[in-house]
């Protein structure tokens, strides 16, 4: 470890010395991830650092099928589970801004159904209170509630705390970002992060697999001990039942986790919100929106969120590493954990995506990530 904090000291001063990022020789780095990826019986995955729009390391590991043929690249599109959420918000808080829609806004009055606890029928469940998940939502695998029946039948509610009073992370929060976005922008979610996000920054990016532009490198979805789910293949089957229309009530459920993305575009998306919500040229959005993004929402005067939560709106504060605080999002499901976090005092940015595994988790992070997050850390607090 001593070494690997080294070579990115090197890196750093090469960086000054040549005025741009210059990459050192990568064998030793790339032996640390091979080992920590073998530990963990990782099929595939990959590892991406950055700093302040520069990438420093990148690193392609194992197979993206269960047969272990065909290798993982920095352009594998890989499920990315709950980090769709993060991305996501992205999409429906450059719609706010170009609507002058408040984040106290009811979410029924953008939606168009009723988005109401039973219990405190009196109370609005708004916009701010989903995206910190401080909305009273319980967490639930069923995403497609029947909207007019929950008076009668409130299995998705709590009946103890109001809207805004209390914290409990809720998928069916992050899938009523999908629900706004299209009824705002008049698109469905895809298309219209197509055309407003992904085009405009460059990234291989679809909420079905078939929808993907470049539909050539996709990796398969593996199961814990590494053997097969789906396969690239079959999963693009299943395009038949997907609905990529504008139906806002009927999709509550594709912003929960349905993206594909890959290590070069979720990095992409990380390198943005570090960078205040433009990269390379392109803002997508103000660099104020992305602050409040990173901030504690009780405590933002006339907010209708009182309850303490580690989100901000859909990025979650990381307060237990060392040297300083981390944002960003992970996503787990099956075999698959994806990561992508970043520093705003270092300006580091960082992706792990590992597939076909076991993930364990350190105070609420997966502990691959948090690896990769402290080595890249570490050379800073020499």
């Amino acid at each position: 470890m001593r070494c690997l904090t080294v070579l990115l000291a090197m890196l750093f001063f090469l960086s000054a010395a040549l005025g741009e990022t210059a990459l050192p020789e990568r064998t030793e780095m790339d032996e640390y991830v091979v080992a920590r990826f073998n530990a963990r019986n990782v099929v595939g995955g990959a590892v991406m650092i950055a700093r302040k729009g520069e990438i420093l390391y990148s690193y392609a590991f194992g197979h993206k099928n269960a047969s272990r043929t065909w290798p993982v690249s920095l352009d594998t599109c890989f499920h990315a589970a709950s980090v769709t959420k993060m991305v996501s918000a992205v999409g429906l808080l450059q719609l706010l801004e170009q609507q002058e829609i408040s984040l106290d806004t009811p979410v029924k009055e953008i939606v168009g159904f009723p988005v109401v606890n039973p219990s405190f029928p009196e109370i609005p469940i708004t916009i701010r209170q989903v995206l910190s998940h401080t909305s009273g939502i319980a967490e639930t695998q069923y995403l497609k509630p029947n909207w007019e029946m929950l008076p009668v039948e409130n299995r998705y509610f709590s009946s103890t705390h109001a809207p805004g009073t209390a914290y409990e992370y809720s998928n069916l929060n992050g899938g009523l970002i999908g629900a706004m976005i299209e009824a705002l922008s008049g698109q469905s979610v895809n298309t219209y992060m197509q055309e407003h996000v992904f085009e405009p920054l460059g990234i291989n990016a679809a909420y079905h697999a078939a929808l993907l532009p470049d539909q050539s490198d996709i990796s398969a979805k593996l199961k814990k001990n590494g053997l097969i789910y789906r396969s690239a293949a079959k999963e693009l089957e299943t395009f038949a039942a997907y609905d990529d229309s504008c139906d806002p009530r009927a999709h509550t459920n594709i912003t929960s986790g349905a993206l594909y993305i890959s290590p070069k575009g979720l990095l992409r998306m990380v390198m943005l919100l570090e960078n205040g919500g433009a990269l390379d040229g392109v803002r997508i959005l103000r660099e104020e929106t992305v602050q409040q993004m990173l901030q504690e929402q009780h405590l933002i005067p006339g907010s209708s969120v009182r309850a303490e939560s580690p989100y901000g709106l859909c990025v979650n504060r990381v307060t237990n590493m060392p040297g300083g605080l981390w944002y960003g999002h992970q996503g787990r499901w099956q075999g698959l954990s994806c990561n992508g976090y970043f520093q705003p005092d270092t300006g580091l940015c960082v992706v792990v995506i590992a597939n076909g595994y076991s993930a364990q988790t350190i105070d609420g992070v997966v502990s691959i990530a948090r690896v990769f997050m402290e080595r890249a850390q570490a050379y800073l607090m020499e």
